[in-house]
């Protein structure tokens, strides 16, 4: 059992779990929010993360609403945290709190299939309702502010400023300005009462196994995120990251998903029409997060006109396609 030399830590976590010499360590893709490893004692499979973002109560908060959802009859499996030997699921390190939880047997879906996009659509919904009785307060935040509020961009204006002298061009840093104010301006517009509760809150393609062999949903992963928000934008961020919208046959392949997501919650009127603002919202939201990181020397200025550059194109779809993605919601994906 060897760990690379700026993570001495591991063998230390590996005692505190009670996980014998020869242990074999694998440390995963690096992710922007965690370090993370795969473990392997015989045939038992296990993970373990040490959290950059989220503090120990933080993620404690995050075990409960696990917890929750692992008695919550769900057809696939979330994340299980393991207790180490002293009976906590969290143990603080100086680099982080670090988890195990048992590994969840799976693969990333294609989504390319109308087939897997209904599927991932009716694991939406039936997570929406498993989550409904978690209470407000086990969430690790609140999704429903103002968009454009992030704790290291105080201020748009500002931040265009510094990455038009960075070198991002006077065009792109313009369109994140005026997409920015209309954002702003439609959040405070509101669009009706929208139905709240605690969510997922990054219901990405990335956070989704499925069995290689069937293509059934087999986990849903990384609750760092849950917290109480609109239910809809678990509808939003599953189209957003999904690649359904970028396809010519974008119709077809969104109406897959929402007819999955129906199955088991149809969305209400004031959520369909909410569908176009959120996602504009989260489009920004996505460019102004990764901006705030290259302020802060986590990320680099490339990152930050990839989201730009998706802002920009999420803008020109929404403004030819936004009546028809309404219409489509409306119908539960039958229109």
């Amino acid at each position: 059992m060897s760990a690379p030399a700026d993570l001495e830590f591991l063998p230390r976590l590996l005692a505190a779990w009670g996980f014998p010499p020869g242990t074999t360590i694998i440390r995963a893709e690096q992710g922007t929010n965690n370090q993370t490893f795969m473990l392997r004692q015989a045939d038992l499979r296990f993970v373990l993360q040490v959290s950059q973002s989220l503090s120990a109560a933080q993620v404690d908060a995050e075990h409960r609403i696990l917890r929750w959802l692992g008695q919550a009859g769900l057809p696939f499996q979330v994340p299980e945290p393991v207790a180490a030997l002293s009976g906590d699921t969290v143990i603080e390190t100086a680099v982080g709190p670090a988890t195990v939880c048992r590994w969840i047997p799976g693969v990333r879906p294609d989504l390319t299939g109308q087939a897997a996009l209904e599927r991932f659509g009716r694991a939406a919904g039936l997570l929406g309702e498993a989550m409904l009785g978690v209470p407000p307060e086990d969430g690790l935040g609140d999704w429903r502010g103002n968009p454009l509020t992030h704790p290291a961009v105080p201020h748009v204006g500002a931040l265009c400023r510094q990455l038009r002298a960075a070198g991002i061009s006077a065009e792109r840093v313009a369109r994140l300005d005026a997409v920015a104010r209309r954002v702003e301006q439609e959040w405070l517009a509101g669009g009706g009462a929208l139905p709240t509760q605690v969510i997922h809150g990054d219901l990405a393609a990335s956070n989704v196994l499925v069995d290689k062999d069937t293509g059934e949903v087999s986990g849903l992963l990384d609750f760092e995120f849950a917290g109480v928000g609109f239910l809809v934008q678990e509808v939003m961020a599953a189209l957003f990251y999904s690649g359904a919208l970028e396809t010519h046959d974008w119709q077809l392949r969104t109406a897959a998903f929402l007819r999955g997501y129906a199955s088991v919650r149809p969305l209400d009127a004031a959520e369909a029409d909410a569908l176009p603002r959120l996602l504009l919202a989260r489009a920004v939201g996505s460019a102004l997060s990764r901006g705030g990181r290259w302020l802060n020397g986590k990320a680099q200025l490339g990152e930050v006109a990839d989201r730009i550059r998706k802002l920009v194109d999420t803008t020109r779809w929404l403004d030819a396609n936004g009546v028809k993605l309404r219409s489509l919601a409306t119908a539960g994906g039958n229109g």
